[in-house]
C-alpha cells in the first residue's frame, strides 16, 4: 500500500480560481479503478497551503494516475497559479492489518 501526501501552495489570491480545477482533479481521480482514497485539505492557518492524502495499491497505481488525461490536463492549469513547488512525501506500509 502507498499513500501520497502531496502539497501545494497556492497564491491567495488565486485559490477561487484554483477551486474549481481541484474539484475537476478529485472527482476524476476518485473514479480511477486503483484509487483507494485521494482526499484534499485546505490548512486552516493558510488558506492557499492545499494537502492531498492519497492511498494507492503501489507506484504503478500512482504512475497510471500522473498519467491519466485528467491529471496531465489539470495539472499544468493549476500550477500556474503556485507561489512555490509542489511538496510530495511517498510512504509504503510497512503493518498491516494482516500483520496484526
Amino acid at each position: 500500500m502507498l499513500k501520497v501526501i502531496a502539497e501545494d501552495f497556492i497564491k491567495p489570491d488565486c485559490v477561487e480560481k484554483v477551486m474549481a480545477l481541484y474539484r475537476e482533479l478529485v472527482s476524476a481521480t476518485k473514479k480511477e479503478p486503483l484509487c483507494i482514497a485521494y482526499d484534499l485539505y485546505i490548512d486552516e492557518k493558510d488558506p492557499g497551503h492545499f494537502i492531498f492524502i492519497e492511498e494507492w495499491p503501489d507506484r504503478k497505481a500512482l504512475e497510471l494516475h500522473c498519467e491519466s488525461e485528467h491529471f496531465r490536463r489539470l495539472v499544468p492549469l493549476i500550477d500556474q497559479h503556485k507561489r512555490k513547488d509542489a511538496q510530495y512525501i511517498l510512504m509504503n506500509s510497512l503493518v498491516t492489518a494482516h500483520d496484526l
